[in-house]
């Protein structure tokens, strides 16, 4: 559990199968801002995140900003040749843009555990 300035936050403790990337502390989906719904689109942020006292749990994405994540990629792919690594992450990602919301000011943040 870390502190912020808008309140206490709990992560996860990520480790990797490979023995060159060393553990992180991921604290993901912690909102930064509101757009107080659609009577501020196309407007910027104009209200901080709430604060709040109890531990708020950081262990899940939150939905992406709205865009095109339709099958049309397929095609478009077909059109302009990449390598395929590049074609597999464009699949990959594809996985987390399904849920979308216009209230999407969130950051994941990623931080080197230490010793």
């Amino acid at each position: 559990v870390v502190k912020t300035q808008s309140g206490p936050v709990r992560g996860l403790l990520l480790s990797f199968s490979s023995h060159s990337l060393n553990p992180v502390y991921a604290y993901l989906g912690i909102q930064y801002a509101s757009l107080n719904g659609p009577d501020l689109r196309f407007m910027p942020a104009t209200t901080p995140a709430e604060k709040w006292t109890d531990v708020r749990i950081a262990n899940q994405f939150r939905p992406v900003c709205p865009h095109n994540s339709d099958d049309s990629v397929d095609d478009f792919l077909l059109r302009y040749p990449m390598p395929k690594s590049e074609y597999d992450v464009v699949k990959r990602v594809r996985e987390y843009s399904k849920e979308q919301t216009e209230e999407c000011l969130n950051l994941n943040v990623y931080v080197p555990v230490k010793g």
